[in-house]
């Protein structure tokens, strides 16, 4: 499994991305009056209620109140105006409401509530059930997990929207209504400027919209019995990461955030726990095993510049076909290196990257710099080190 960010395409062919590279040509909003704005959106008039993140003479970067971000053209504002009135998110009934707007319950959607989680689904009960407690647990043992290892996290700002469709086919199309690129076997993706997760059901369980809990309960257990589940597992907790991710302020949601760590962390929670009959998976330090053969064959070939080195400074090596399953299995590596033998240095390197703002810039040489703040210049040893705990593995 390859997983992306299916919005990168849209940030940085439009306005949004060059406003973080370039943050010292904007003024930055304190974001405490609420902003009401109505502009053009693919060629429809939308309405919002929001906050200004950044703002400059190409247009602002705005986030509503349901937690979606916009990159607004100064030609597409018809009317914006403030008041004193505080920014507050939507509630949870308020978003469930919205939604509704979005998704009418007339065409076949449904709604369940699972604490953090908002499931918006049309396909089976038993499926959105499964799916909503799998993040609800991820949500708490992520939280969980990192705080014990010294990294401040915080509670979602906004109610988190999880969209489950019937088939490829809904899925698909959705993605492209959205402006998301895939690739052909992608079965999720977090979209980063809307704030969801979207996937479609992969269980066989369509046939089962309604039941009682004991008949959702057997329907799961046949989930977790197919032989193709444990890979739907990974699918699904690896969005599920990056939402929460960008949720709980482990990374900043508006700032530049290096593209290794954001899929190694993934990588390091997607491992599921087959031991687990009910939901599939839990938090634990297991080996992601595909990735780890991998890393082992990709470090015995010959290198003329530190890999390491390479995957900080280079996002675009997730992207390219011929890179991506090396650098994947090389950011796992290195997560799961950190994680269990450097986890205050791992801590102190996230902290460097939490302060961060979309004033800050973000280039080959900061991003060694920051790496360097926490664990040291000392590369060759740092590597061997890296490479023989690999081997002992």
């Amino acid at each position: 499994m390859v997983a992306i960010f299916a919005d990168t395409d849209k940030m940085k062919n439009r306005f949004f991305l060059p406003l973080l590279v370039f943050a010292f040509a904007f003024s930055l909003e304190t974001a405490s009056a609420l902003e009401y704005i109505r502009f053009i959106r693919d060629g429809k008039e939308r309405n919002e209620e929001g906050r200004i993140i950044l703002e400059a003479r190409t247009g602002i970067a705005f986030e509503a109140r349901d937690g979606r971000l916009y990159d607004i053209m100064p030609e597409n504002i018809i009317t914006r105006s403030r008041d004193d009135t505080p920014f507050v998110p939507y509630t949870k009934a308020e978003m469930i409401e919205r939604l509704k707007e979005e998704f009418p319950p007339d065409e076949g959607y449904f709604f369940l509530d699972n604490g953090p989680f908002i499931v918006v689904y049309t396909t089976s009960r038993s499926f959105a059930t499964w799916y909503g407690r799998l993040l609800e647990r991820l949500h708490s043992q992520y939280v969980q997990h990192w705080r014990r290892r010294g990294v401040e996290l915080i509670a979602p700002e906004f109610p988190l929207v999880a969209i489950v469709l019937s088939n490829e086919e809904r899925f698909r199309q959705h993605a492209r209504q959205t402006g998301a690129t895939l690739f052909p076997e992608q079965r999720a993706y977090y979209h980063k400027l809307s704030n969801r997760i979207v996937l479609y059901d992969m269980s066989g369980l369509q046939a089962f919209r309604e039941g009682d809990q004991r008949r959702i309960a057997t329907d799961i257990q046949r989930f977790l019995s197919h032989p193709s589940a444990y890979h739907n597992v990974m699918t699904v907790v690896h969005e599920g990461v990056h939402q929460v991710g960008f949720n709980t302020g482990m990374h900043p949601r508006y700032a530049p955030s290096p593209r290794w760590l954001l899929e190694g962390l993934a990588l390091f929670h997607e491992v599921p726990d087959t031991n687990n009959r009910t939901i599939g998976w839990t938090l634990g330090p297991r080996v992601n095993s595909p990735r780890l053969e991998h890393l082992r064959r990709y470090l015995n070939r010959p290198h003329h510049e530190s890999p390491i080195k390479k995957m900080l400074q280079e996002d675009d090596l997730f992207r390219r076909s011929e890179t991506a399953l090396d650098y994947y299995a090389l950011a796992w590596g290195l997560i799961y290196y950190l994680e269990r033998q450097k986890p205050k240095a791992l801590a102190a390197y996230l902290k460097i990257l939490q302060a961060k703002t979309p004033r800050s810039n973000d280039n080959a040489e900061i991003r060694i710099r920051d790496f360097e703040s926490a664990f040291g210049s000392d590369w060759n040893t740092f590597e061997r080190d890296f490479v023989n705990y690999l081997r002992r593995l």
